[in-house]
C-alpha cells in the first residue's frame, strides 16, 4: 500500500486530494497545524472515501521545531513514504513572521516545506515509484526571488503581500527544478490548482476589505474537488511518471515563468534555504 503524506490535508484542496487518493487505495497521512481540526478531518475523509487507513500528524510549517518533530514522528509511526504532497499554503497582506523570524509566506510556503521534504527525502528514495508534488500558483509568473526580503521589510521598501506570495510560489517551482537535479530518481512536479474557493485569504489577519472581496468572488471559483484534480493526477497517473521537473495546470504540462527555469537561481535558493533551516 502506498503511503502518502499531505500537508494541509484538513481542509480545502488538501482534504479533497486526500479523499481522492484514499479512494484509490493509498494510506493517507495528513500533516496539519491544528490537532483538533486534523482529527475532525480524518473522520470526514474516512467517511467520504469509505477507507480506514487515514491518519494525522501535527505540523506547524511556521515552526522549524514543529516540522522536525513531524518528520521524526512520521518515521517512528510509518517508516515508509512513497508520495509527498506539499499542499499547505497561505496568503496575507500583513507583514507577519514565523517562529524563527522569517516573513510568513516564504517561511510557510517554501522554507517549512523545504525542511519537511529534505528531512524525509531518504524515505522517498527507498520507494519504488517516489513522487513529490508541490502546489504552486500562477502567481509565480510575477514572482521574483529577493533573498534580502526573507525576513520582511528592507529599508524604505514597503511590504507587499502579493509580491511576497508570488516570491513564495516561484520558490515552489524553483525547488521542484532543483529536486530533479539533486534527486533525479524522484518524480517531482509543481502545479497551479486553479483559482479555488478555499479559506486561504479569509484568515492570517488579512485586512477586512481583502476578506470581504474574497468572500464575494468565492462562489465563482473552482470547488476544492476540482482544484485537487491536478494534484491527484500528478500523484497517481502513470503519465506523470514519464516526465520530471515540470509545471502543470489543468492536468496539462505548461511552460512556467522564465525565472523558474533559471538553474543558477534554483541552485542558490536551495543552498540559501539549506543554510537558513540549519540556523
Amino acid at each position: 500500500m502506498q503511503h502518502i503524506l499531505i500537508t494541509g490535508g484538513n481542509a480545502g484542496i488538501g482534504k479533497a486530494t486526500a479523499i481522492a487518493l484514499a479512494k484509490k487505495g493509498a494510506k493517507i497521512i495528513i500533516a496539519c497545524r491544528n490537532e483538533a481540526k486534523a482529527q475532525a478531518a480524518v473522520s470526514e475523509i474516512k467517511k467520504a472515501a469509505k477507507k480506514e487507513a487515514i491518519y494525522s500528524l501535527t505540523c506547524d510549517l511556521a515552526s522549524f521545531d514543529s516540522v522536525r518533530n513531524c518528520a521524526k514522528n512520521y518515521r517512528q509511526q510509518f517508516g515508509q513514504l512513497d508520495i509527498l504532497i506539499n499542499n499547505a499554503g497561505l496568503i496575507t497582506d500583513k507583514l507577519q513572521f514565523t517562529q524563527e523570524g522569517f516573513e510568513l509566506q516564504i517561511g510557510v510556503n517554501h522554507l517549512g516545506h523545504f525542511l519537511l521534504t529534505t528531512a524525509l527525502i531518504d524515505l522517498l528514495e527507498q520507494s519504488t515509484e517516489p513522487r513529490i508534488v508541490n502546489v504552486s500558483s500562477k502567481a509565480h509568473y510575477k514572482g521574483k526571488v529577493k533573498f534580502n526580503t526573507f525576513k520582511g521589510e528592507v529599508g524604505a521598501e514597503r511590504y507587499s503581500g502579493m509580491a511576497a506570495y508570488g516570491q513564495s510560489k516561484l520558490a515552489n517551482v524553483l525547488f521542484t527544478k532543483e529536486l530533479v537535479n539533486r534527486y533525479p530518481k524522484i518524480c517531482s512536479h509543481a502545479l497551479h490548482p486553479g483559482v479555488v474557493g478555499t479559506e486561504i485569504a479569509g484568515k492570517n489577519d488579512n485586512k477586512t476589505l481583502w476578506r470581504v472581496l474574497w468572500k464575494i468572488i468565492s462562489p465563482v471559483m473552482l470547488s476544492p474537488t476540482k482544484g485537487a484534480k491536478t494534484s491527484v493526477y500528478l500523484a497517481s497517473s502513470s503519465e506523470a511518471l514519464a516526465t520530471n521537473g515540470k509545471y502543470f495546470d489543468k492536468q496539462k504540462e505548461v511552460a512556467p515563468a522564465a525565472l523558474a527555469n533559471d538553474a543558477a537561481l534554483a541552485k542558490k535558493l536551495w543552498e540559501v534555504s539549506e543554510q537558513l533551516i540549519k540556523k
